[in-house]
């Protein structure tokens, strides 16, 4: 019986070696892994400065945002020349002095596709009413609409 007792903690033994041994080559691998990332020199732990989209709006909410004054761009953003022109065109506005807040609505968003349709109706007082059929312009005064323009040259016009 000693045999099978000597043998049985010489397992023990040597599971536990293959159990530190490889504990040890992890610890080793990770630190020189660590190393690695860092041997160029500083670490930089300046958090990056965060981008944060605050005028992408869903058309829903365009009779209750904050302001009292304010412009509300709906257009397919699906669309890459599209998107271009009209990230072009606000940009240009909003560099403009004293412009009023302006606000962009993606229609090609599932989230806005209840507004979409063949024929525009833009004389509403409340969003359930609101139907968009292509590139539209909105001015709202005291969360109603004021103005609107549809169509590439009109919005332009509206936004310069």
């Amino acid at each position: 019986m000693p045999d099978t007792f000597s043998m049985s903690i010489g397992r023990v033994v040597k599971i536990l070696l293959a159990v530190a041994i490889f504990f040890v080559v992890f610890y080793f691998l990770t630190v020189y892994l660590l190393e690695r990332d860092t041997s160029s020199g500083v670490i930089d732990t300046t958090p990056a400065e965060a981008d944060i989209q605050y005028q992408e709006i869903l058309a829903g909410n365009s009779f209750s945002l904050r302001d009292n004054h304010y412009f509300v761009l709906y257009y397919d953003m699906s669309d890459e020349q599209m998107k271009s022109l009209y990230t072009n065109l606000v940009s240009t506005y909003e560099d403009i002095d004293g412009h009023l807040p302006i606000y962009t609505v993606d229609m090609s968003s599932t989230f806005n596709k209840k507004y979409v349709s063949e024929d525009a109706n833009l004389d509403v007082s409340s969003i359930d009413d609101l139907k968009i059929s292509g590139p539209t312009l909105i001015e709202f005064e005291n969360h109603e609409i004021s103005n609107h323009s549809e169509g590439e040259e009109k919005i332009q016009e509206a936004l310069s």
